[in-house]
C-alpha cells in the first residue's frame, strides 16, 4: 500500500503574491511511515523542539515574527532545516515525490478555467494521473491524504475527488486508487509535513518570481519517472 501524502504553495486565485500554484505530493510505502515519522520527530528534537511541534516551509524561508518557531535562528540555519527535512524524503529509498506547477496567469487565459477551484482542481486531476501511474509500475494500492482547506472548499474537492474515480479523465481511469481523498489537519499528520516542504520547494524552484533551486535539488531524483528513457513524468508544469 502507498500513501500520497499532498500539500499546496501559492494561491489558486489570480493575482495576490504568488504567480503560480503548486501542488506537492509525497508517495510512502505504508511500511516506511514509521521510520519516516520517527525522522522527522528527530530532526526537530535536535534543535530543542517538541517531536509534536509542527514547523512549516514558511518558517523556513519567511523567519520574521514571534510565532515563528524558526524566528531565533540565523538564515544559513534555516537553510539547513529545511533540508534535513527534505533529506527524510530523499533518503527513504522506496519514497517518491510528485509536483504539478499551474502557472496562474496562463491558465487564466483558457476558456474552461473560471475561478481558483477549476485551477486547483486541474492541479489535483494531474496530481491523481500521475499516482496512478505509477500505482500501476508498482502493481500496488494507493490511498490519498490532503492537507484541510475550508470546510465548503473541502467538500467541493471529496466530490470532486469522487468524479475522477468514477468517471477517469481523458487520459486514465484509476484503479489502483482506494477511495477519494482523507482530509487532515497538517500538525496532526507527518506526511502532510513532509508535503508542504516538498511543495515549497518545488515553488521555490519553478512558481517563484525569483527561483531558487538549492532546496528541489535535495528531492529532484525523487521525482517518479522511467527507468530506460529518463523521463521525469511525475512532474508538470501546465498550461
Amino acid at each position: 500500500m502507498r500513501l500520497l501524502f499532498l500539500d499546496e504553495s501559492g494561491e489558486p486565485t489570480m493575482g495576490g503574491p504568488s504567480k503560480a500554484l503548486v501542488l506537492g505530493g509525497v508517495i510512502v510505502e505504508a511500511e516506511q511511515w514509521t521510520h519516516m515519522n520517527t525522522k522527522l520527530a528527530g530532526v526537530k528534537v535536535a534543535r530543542g523542539f517538541s517531536a509534536i511541534t509542527e514547523i512549516k516551509w514558511r518558517h523556513v524561508r519567511h523567519p520574521g515574527g514571534s510565532k515563528n518557531p524558526l524566528n531565533a535562528f540565523s538564515d544559513a540555519d534555516r537553510v539547513q532545516f529545511g533540508k534535513d527535512v527534505l533529506g527524510i524524503v530523499r533518503g527513504s529509498s522506496t519514497t517518491r515525490v510528485l509536483g504539478v506547477v499551474i502557472d496562474k496567469v496562463q491558465a487564466y487565459t483558457r476558456a474552461e478555467i473560471t475561478g481558483p477551484e477549476d485551477v486547483y482542481e486541474r492541479a489535483v486531476m494531474f496530481i491523481m494521473e500521475r499516482f496512478q501511474y505509477y500505482l500501476r509500475a508498482t502493481r500496488d494500492y494507493g490511498v490519498v491524504i490532503q492537507d484541510e482547506r475550508q470546510a465548503k472548499q473541502d467538500v467541493r474537492l471529496r466530490a470532486f475527488y469522487r468524479g475522477l474515480l468514477f468517471a477517469g479523465t481523458r487520459w486514465t481511469r484509476f484503479p489502483n486508487i482506494i477511495e477519494s481523498v482523507f482530509l487532515a489537519p497538517s500538525h496532526f499528520s507527518t506526511g502532510i509535513q513532509l508535503a508542504d516542504f516538498v511543495a515549497g520547494a518545488i515553488y521555490a524552484a519553478h512558481g517563484s518570481h525569483k527561483p531558487d533551486a538549492k532546496f528541489f535539488n535535495v528531492i529532484a531524483g525523487k521525482i517518479t519517472g522511467n527507468r530506460q528513457t529518463g523521463v521525469r513524468h511525475g512532474f508538470k508544469n501546465w498550461p
